[in-house]
């Protein structure tokens, strides 16, 4: 009976305790789900992140997500066309577009000891890749009648030379000559999170990006060796909440 009377007692003082947190503001929920956007500079371009995650358990997440941006090839060159116009790369017949679906995880090496400290993730994510290549239009000056006219038309190095182009144009033009092409996509890379609050995520992430098309190779610039594999290094910006 007295045992009994003693188990009685001491859940009554671990409830009474844990009231007195949640009155003074103490007692913290458990953060389980995040969201968050990201701005990503990488070697071969720009693009926007998104990705939603669930906790697993204390060190890990499972993390499903977005990736949009534009590949870029490493020898592009931008050169002025004629009459000091807007500029267009030299050479570059084709643009690519890549959207990645991605599932991943994010897993913790250092949480922080206070709300204003730093959190350390390391992170991976792996997906298929689905590429927009179109072609490139530019601006052609074109003797009209005694006059200089501008046409549009498809940029094809053998024929437009230098002295002939005036500029780029709209990057929608040449869209419904667009190809899909279908590949992988993997991300690694480590992440800061410097948030001043228990719910916030703001800080960024360093590392590698990977796509891989094994079906076709892709020519971004005339006569130049057409790729199967991106390989790009990023810097990402990051905001989110914790939930």
């Amino acid at each position: 009976m007295i045992k009994n009377i003693g188990y009685i007692l001491i859940i009554l003082l671990n409830f009474h305790s844990y009231s007195q947190e949640i009155e003074n503001g103490n007692a913290q929920v458990l953060l389980t789900k995040n969201f968050q956007f990201g701005l990503n500079l990488n070697t071969a371009g720009w693009g926007l992140v998104f990705d939603m995650a669930k906790q697993k358990n204390v060190k890990y997440k499972n993390v499903f997500g977005l990736v949009l941006t534009n590949v870029r090839h490493q020898k592009e060159l931008k050169i002025v066309g004629t009459s000091g116009s807007k500029g267009y790369y030299f050479g570059k017949i084709n643009s690519l577009v890549a959207l990645r679906l991605t599932l991943g995880g994010d897993y913790k090496l250092y949480k922080s000891k206070r709300e204003s400290g730093v959190e350390i993730n390391y992170k991976w994510r792996l997906g298929p890749s689905f590429g927009l290549m179109k072609p490139i239009y530019l601006e052609i000056d074109k003797g009209l009648n005694g006059s200089i006219v501008h046409v549009s038309e498809r940029y094809n190095p053998d024929v437009h030379y230098i002295g002939t182009i005036y500029s780029s144009t709209s990057w929608l033009k040449g869209v419904r000559e667009s190809i899909i092409k279908t590949g992988l996509f993997a991300k690694t890379g480590f992440d800061f999170n410097f948030s001043t609050y228990r719910t916030g995520i703001s800080g960024g992430e360093i590392g590698v990006m990977v796509d891989y098309y094994p079906f076709s190779e892709i020519e971004i610039l005339h006569k130049q060796t057409e790729q199967k594999v991106f390989v790009s290094l990023y810097l990402q910006f990051n905001l989110g909440k914790k939930y």
